[in-house]
């Protein structure tokens, strides 16, 4: 039996009223309304749920005038709408603040699913210059969406009230919004993808035919859309990976084919520039997640509605696993080589380019799945890659120079269950006893085994920090507690350290 707890409605009936004032396909501005007032009530009890504080916040500014009717106006509804959004994010992230220390949002925001566009807004709002109001109007609703889908939603299917079958309608609701929304964003890029071949093909450059207004339309429409969807759809096979594996990137090229950089690079560099600014940080940290997770089937949607999925020609060969994985290497490595594109663009208001600190982060992400996946091909050829146009990223840590060569007849890591040679005992040349255990010559000539690769690995591992070492001794000689470990940072020596808890002066 379920532990009763207060709610402030008074039935069941009650809260899916409220839901149909609010997000039916009938709702408008008036019952709209009605739901603002019936949740002005609910907030005012102890027991309300948090969410709903939040969510009479963001549809009270939803309500406003808009277009506002003068630059007062504006200025009134910038500021209004960028609160709700901060207290949104807070609202939301707070509750996660449990330990002695506190966490950066964006990695409890991370948790929750909330998107980095969202976040990066947020920190806009509180120490910058406020963000144009399209930008806000367009967060307000995404804002609003979240709490529909993820909060409201959850609610209504957890009741005990509601029979089988409408757990089933609201379920079904949310799957046929979801599919909706991503065929939607598919049939806009296919859109895209198929006008921007045709101009290609005829060398078209007037910005007045059809052609031209097609683009400008998709472009338009595109700007309204979820930007993380858009990122899954762009990382799929068929976005930015061409469906025919020929005409993938090759083996030795670490840049996108220049086909693919005409078709793709307009729009990406368009919506990043007006209603996607975080949209280059979400493209390259979803393609880090496809690198870190080969074995996992990315080209397909969890809805099993994967992007040019009708288009995608079998392979020639069902069961020939090498063909097979040899296409999952070429769609990582098509991946891998537009993170190197973004990467290498230079960084301002109209282009692709990620900052410093977004970069690092990436870059840290690589290496700690460097350390997993030793063996990848993909991501070694990409670490590589990325040190040869920023050397500046082996001042964060030489991890690759102390991980195992990978084996040459492991030709593609990570996609499979990895055997690790040269570390692996070898039980069956270990002599046995006459009572069918271990020979106790058979252990030391094991334990001596791997006493000596201890013993090499460790003498890569010294003349890595011995390399390290020199070059900060070139500035200023330091010792080893004070080798800077990030740039700006240095370790403290124990006669400088002073343990002292958050907000007690030094």
């Amino acid at each position: 039996m379920k532990t009763p707890r207060r709610v402030p409605w008074s039935s069941h009936a009650e809260l899916a009223e409220l839901y149909d004032f609010l997000f039916s396909p009938s709702a408008n501005r008036e019952s709209r309304r009605r739901g603002l007032a019936r949740m002005s009530i609910y907030i005012s009890s102890p027991s309300c749920p948090s969410f709903i504080h939040l969510l009479h916040s963001l549809v009270a500014v939803e309500l406003l005038p808009y277009p506002p009717r003068d630059a007062e106006e504006a200025q009134r509804t910038r500021m209004m709408m960028g609160m709700a959004i901060v207290r949104f994010v807070n609202g939301m992230v707070d509750p996660l603040q449990t330990g002695p220390y506190a966490r950066p949002i964006s990695h409890l925001a991370a948790t929750l699913g909330l998107s980095p566009s969202l976040i990066s807004l947020r920190h806009r709002a509180t120490h910058e210059d406020l963000p144009p109001l399209p930008l806000l109007h367009m967060a307000l609703a995404q804002s609003i969406s979240y709490l529909h889908h993820n909060s409201f939603l959850p609610l209504l299917s957890a009741t005990t009230s509601f029979s089988d079958d409408s757990d089933d309608l609201i379920n079904g609701a949310i799957s046929e919004r979801k599919l909706a929304q991503r065929r939607k964003v598919e049939g806009l890029v296919k859109g895209w993808k198929k006008v921007m071949k045709l101009r290609l093909r005829e060398r078209e450059v007037r910005e007045e035919d059809e052609s031209a207004r097609e683009m400008r339309r998709i472009r338009k429409d595109l700007q309204d859309e979820d930007g993380e969807v858009l990122v899954r759809v762009m990382g799929e096979v068929g976005g930015l990976v061409p469906i025919a594996v020929r005409k993938r990137s090759i083996a030795k090229s670490s840049s996108p084919p220049t086909p693919s950089v005409k078709i793709w690079e307009p729009l990406l560099v368009h919506l990043s520039s007006t209603s996607h600014p975080d949209l280059s940080l979400a493209l390259s940290s979803h393609i880090i997640d496809i690198l870190l997770n080969p074995s996992v089937n990315h080209g397909e949607d969890t809805l099993g509605l994967g992007f040019g999925a009708v288009e995608r020609p079998p392979i020639t060969d069902p069961g020939s696993e090498m063909e097979q994985t040899e296409a999952r290497q070429s769609y990582r490595w098509g991946l891998g080589v537009w993170l190197l594109h973004i990467w290498g663009v230079s960084g301002g208001q109209d282009s692709l380019g990620l900052r410093r600190t977004e970069k690092m982060g990436l870059y840290r992400r690589l290496l700690g799945g460097l350390l997993h996946l030793h063996e990848d091909q993909v991501l070694r050829r990409l670490h590589t890659s990325l040190v040869q146009i920023d050397p500046a990223l082996t001042q964060i840590a030489d991890l690759v120079a102390i991980l195992p060569s990978p084996s040459p007849e492991e030709g593609h890591g990570g996609e499979e269950e990895v055997e690790l040679k040269g570390l692996e005992m070898d039980v069956d040349t270990i002599p046995a006893d006459t009572n069918g255990g271990v020979g106790i010559d058979g252990e030391d000539h094991a334990l001596k085994k791997m006493e000596e690769r201890l013993a090499a690995f460790e003498n890569k591992l010294a003349a890595s920090k011995s390399t390290l070492s020199q070059s900060t001794q070139q500035e200023r000689p330091l010792s080893l507690s004070e080798q800077p470990l990030i740039p700006g940072w240095r370790r403290l020596t124990p006669q400088e350290w002073t343990p002292r808890p958050i907000g007690c002066a030094m």
